[in-house]
């Protein structure tokens, strides 16, 4: 059961946290003082199994162009047949720096890190610390914007898993108005399971309401595009800043 609980974990997007409810990430900062506080969930319906996350992630804005942040997910998973396994998973690390723009382009980097503070015997963690980094690209057209990432992780772990995964992805807005976006997200990754080389992918639709310019709502649904992807999923959630 552990063994498939880690599994079952891998196959799910490898970026680094985005925008709710986009796995591709844009170039966008806080700025110098502000603080942002992301809340997601997630009900996930795998191949042989269900498995419900809830993700916190805390934003600081350092420099007008570099953020640091901490993410502490959730997740319940219960192979069929079996019993829930419940608790937090391994905490993450991360920063994102916009190295480069012009007036409709930018350019941004985004490493992360991943503490070995969950229980790998339940399943929950990996064991040992992971580290990766993504490539941010945005461009923005009139009410379009259009991102992209580009990314490596080294998974250190003792089961078995690929420790060398990459994970690519693209995603477009558009602004309906000023407070609906309307989102398109696609990618695929390496599979950390060793003994297949069917990459995990997945397509996603979703929408970003924004009352006011320091609250968004959002939500979204994934569908997996093949055998080694999740099957679906549905997710909302909210995003505050101050």
């Amino acid at each position: 059961m552990k063994k498939f609980l880690m599994l079952a974990a891998a196959i799910m997007p490898l970026a680094a946290h985005a925008t709710n409810p986009l796995v591709t990430d844009d170039t966008g900062t806080q700025d110098t003082g502000n603080w942002q506080l992301e809340l997601n969930s997630e009900w996930i319906t795998l191949p042989t199994s269900r498995q419900q996350q809830w993700t916190n992630t805390l934003t600081y804005g350092v420099l007008p162009a570099l953020d640091v942040a901490i993410q502490a997910p959730y997740q319940r998973s219960r192979p069929d047949g079996d019993g829930w396994t419940s608790g937090f998973t391994d905490l993450q690390l991360q920063a994102k720096w916009r190295f480069l723009e012009g007036e409709q382009w930018s350019l941004g980097l985004k490493p992360f890190v991943t503490l070995p503070t969950a229980s790998q015997d339940r399943g929950l963690g990996n064991g040992r610390a992971t580290t990766g980094a993504n490539l941010l690209m945005q461009y923005t057209l009139d009410r379009w914007t259009f991102l992209a990432n580009a990314g490596y992780t080294w998974n250190n772990n003792s089961t078995g898993n690929r420790q060398s995964l990459w994970n690519v992805s693209t995603a477009m807005l558009f602004s309906v108005t000023e407070e609906l976006r309307l989102v398109g997200d696609i990618g695929m990754a390496t599979n950390p399971d060793s003994t297949t080389q069917t990459k995990p992918a997945y397509a996603l639709v979703g929408a970003i309401y924004s009352p006011t310019k320091d609250l968004d709502l959002d939500v979204g649904y994934k569908r997996g595009l093949n055998p080694a992807s999740l099957t679906h999923s549905v997710q909302a959630g909210v995003t505050i800043r101050w």
